[in-house]
């Protein structure tokens, strides 16, 4: 048997991508604990958190070809967490509108006051919602899903699946309305 001893190999010189992300690292470790106190002071403990918002504002950088070409990295940082909070802040809302709209009893008590009766309300709504949501074509339930709960836009969509944005909108208006159709007709049995 011939082993033969093998040299190892030479290190190869820095690459453009190593160095970015070594910039990134040293951006990191200069910045986390400021752009997380700015946002704290923006958006307060959450939501959304404040350190969620500066780990996607790291990953934006990671994602951006040249760092070391900023003028101002700090001030990159907070605006795409801004942005970024922004965003999540908007799906929040829009969440919480859908909820309300499709799955709150209509002329109850606040939710503070809850009685038995409120109780069996909101679980019968919530099994008519399911009911209806079991009821929606996959693409229907996924193009619902995408857009009010995860807060995905048309294009977003439209990258994901290649369908168009008239065809989202067609498909989640028609998921809407069976939605609404389900509700009305729950009410009009009460």
């Amino acid at each position: 048997m011939n082993l033969r001893l093998l040299k190892p190999a030479a290190a190869e010189p820095p690459t453009a991508r190593t160095r970015h992300s070594g910039l990134v690292e040293r951006l990191y470790r200069d910045h986390w604990k400021v752009l997380c106190g700015r946002l704290r002071k923006v958006f307060g403990s959450g939501p959304p958190e404040p350190e969620d918002l500066a780990q996607t504002a790291f990953e934006k950088l990671l994602e951006y070809t040249d760092a070391a070409r900023l003028d101002d990295p700090a001030s990159f940082l907070f605006r795409i967490a801004i942005n970024a909070g922004r965003d999540r802040r908007r799906h929040i809302v829009r969440a919480k509108a859908l909820i309300e709209a499709q799955l709150a009893p209509e002329g109850l008590e606040p939710v503070d006051q809850i009685t038995p009766s409120n109780v069996y309300e909101t679980r019968e709504r919530i099994a008519v919602t399911e009911r209806a949501l079991a009821s929606l074509t996959p693409k229907q339930r996924e193009v619902l899903i995408r857009s009010r709960l995860k807060g995905e836009t048309f294009e977003q969509i439209r990258d994901a699946r290649g369908w168009s944005k008239a065809d989202i909108s067609r498909t989640l208006q028609a998921a809407l309305g069976v939605l609404q159709s389900a509700m009305r007709e729950y009410a009009g049995h009460d």
